[in-house]
């Protein structure tokens, strides 16, 4: 994987999904993800017995959070690595969001947008269907193979001189 990519996936790691920051103080939740201690109390701060995940909305069983601290030693020295916000480009030829400055891996099938993973938490795509973009591929694909298929029939009954049949 090119320096850049490493480097993207590496500071989205060190993200908290909430606040789209760097982590503080993180916790990790009883299904694994982690998130600021602050922003995980936040959210959760009006619920009572159902308390989903913000990321993959498995229900947690409760408010006790595993402090993480070697991710929290990670994070400070990610935050010393250099942070280009210019557009950047992969060597494969895959764009990274000019937001977050990471690889565009989803499709938000509702806006028709490439998102990256810290774009799919932000509130102008949450709750709409993504799909990982290489599934999405192949689905519209398939959809342009089947307009295809009518118009390549019509062009040749219309080279032919017959008309298409309605």
């Amino acid at each position: 994987m090119p320096f850049a990519a490493s480097l993207a996936e590496l500071q989205a790691e060190a993200s908290c999904p909430i606040c789209l920051d760097y982590l503080r103080d993180p916790v990790t939740t009883d299904c694994g993800d982690n998130f600021c201690g602050s922003c995980i109390h936040q959210r959760w701060e009006d619920l009572q017995d159902i308390l989903p995940c913000p990321v993959c909305f498995r229900h947690c069983l409760d408010r006790n959070f595993k402090r993480n601290v070697q991710l929290g030693h990670v994070t400070d020295l990610v935050q010393q690595l250099p942070a280009r916000r210019s557009k950047w480009r992969l060597q494969e030829g895959k764009d990274l969001c000019e937001q977050h400055c990471q690889p565009l891996t989803l499709f938000c099938e509702k806006d028709l947008e490439l998102l990256c993973p810290r774009c799919k938490v932000s509130s102008g795509h949450r709750g709409h269907p993504l799909t990982p973009i290489e599934g999405a591929a192949a689905d519209h694909r398939k959809k342009l193979k089947s307009y295809n298929q009518p118009l390549k029939k019509q062009v040749e009954d219309t080279e032919k001189g017959n008309s298409p049949v309605d």
